[in-house]
């Protein structure tokens, strides 16, 4: 005699799980999709607005935060660091702004630009220095001074490099390297 028992096993699945297809991710991909491309379109139309407010030179601030760092750097590494402000004087003029290494910066070449720019009266300049190099230069560098301060350190700087003084200079170092050499050779 043989018995055969069949048994059935039946699940429920509650009806408001729902399995995840392709079709419903479409959407919300879409979604965020199209809110990026919003922001950084309304990001981009601020931007040009702030800077046609601003009475800036022409100029490129590069890429957010990080600006024109890299091609610099580059510049620098290949020592075409001349070219690199050529081509930006090609292009912009004499007067351009640019952003290195996270700050923004304007850039006056030429003599009339320096001329302007180490007068030391009020013209309005401010130094802005990166913190690592003003550390470097120290506070009371020429390009940290402003007045007063600045024209006293100009005056001794013109002083130090008029063509008398430096052929002082030069003399006394020459005899002074002679000097310490017949001492080594003298001890040898």
């Amino acid at each position: 005699m043989h018995l055969h028992l069949h048994t059935q096993v039946t699940m429920e699945v509650p009806s408001n799980l729902e399995v995840p297809s392709l079709d419903s991710k479409l959407p919300f991909q879409t979604i965020i999709l199209l809110t990026i491309i919003a922001l950084l379109g309304a990001y981009f139309k601020l931007k040009v607005s702030l800077q046609r407010r601003k009475n800036l030179p022409p100029g490129s601030l590069g890429f957010p935060f990080v600006g024109e760092t890299l091609s610099f750097l580059k510049a620098q590494k290949q020592d075409t660091t001349v070219q690199w402000i050529a081509d930006r004087i090609t292009k912009y003029g004499s007067v351009f702004k640019t952003s290195l290494i996270g700050s923004k910066a304007i850039v006056i070449t030429g003599q009339a630009g320096n001329k302007l720019v180490f007068s030391g009266g009020d013209n309005g300049f401010v130094s802005n220095l990166p913190q690592s190099l003003s550390s470097i230069l120290g506070k009371h560098s020429i390009f940290e001074v402003t007045g007063s301060r600045h024209k006293l350190i100009r005056g001794a700087m013109m002083t130090f490099l008029k063509p008398e003084s430096l052929q002082s200079f030069v003399g006394e170092m020459d005899s002074l390297v002679k000097q310490q050499l017949f001492q080594v050779k003298s001890l040898s």
